[in-house]
């Protein structure tokens, strides 16, 4: 019986190696790391934002059944990016925004050619997600935001604002974390990059 207990454990904990083995390499699959190589100052003046904070984590993106709280890294990151622009809008304002003007589809997705049509919003979708897209568009005075897994055994992704780069290492801003992180934090992956600035 004993016996029997330890084969069942021992199948269970290769099975259970195996499971976060191929659940790396799905996680990982179409990712680009990329090294700092160029030096821009961090703005101490950008506004921060937390996608949970309680003033609008539970609004719904368009008419999805996805909420701030659940999937508002990329607003929020949005609303950090245009937070010195001659319009700035908190997270809250940025989601209400995009869902009157039905940028976000059934499934809470942002398409971002609907949001280069609200005017003063301006966009830019880089094909290549690399380290001279990140670089171009923080040399133009924008923030790019890069999609890249969060360090966990089946994480998911999630969207970060790079905005700046000191001693080699790309600066962010987490959406769910306070404070600023490192794009190392998510093992300097990316699997895309996009801009977004306002300008009138």
């Amino acid at each position: 019986m004993k016996s029997n207990t330890k084969k069942i454990l021992i199948i269970a904990t290769v099975i259970a190696i195996g499971l976060v083995s191929v659940s790396q390499l799905i996680k990982n699959r179409g990712g680009v790391n990329v090294q700092c190589q160029t030096a821009y100052d961090v703005d101490g003046e950008l506004v921060s934002y937390r996608q949970d904070d309680p003033k609008w984590k539970d609004l719904h993106l368009g008419e999805s059944e996805f909420t701030m709280e659940s999937s508002g890294c990329i607003t929020t990151c949005i609303a950090t990016a245009i937070s010195k622009s001659e319009n700035p809008l908190d997270p809250g304002q940025v989601a209400a925004l995009l869902s009157d003007n039905g940028v976000f589809d059934k499934d809470g997705n942002l398409q971002w050619g609907k949001l280069d049509e609200i005017p003063g919003f301006n966009t830019r979708v880089y094909d290549k997600p690399d380290a001279d897209a990140i670089d171009e568009c923080l040399a133009q005075g924008y923030y790019p935001i890069v999609k890249v897994h969060r360090n966990t055994i089946f994480s998911y992704h999630h969207f970060v604002l790079i905005i700046g780069a000191v001693d080699g290492e790309y600066i962010c801003m987490d959406p769910l974390k306070d404070g600023l992180t490192k794009l190392k934090d998510y093992g300097n992956r990316i699997y895309s990059v996009r801009c977004v600035w306002y300008e009138e």
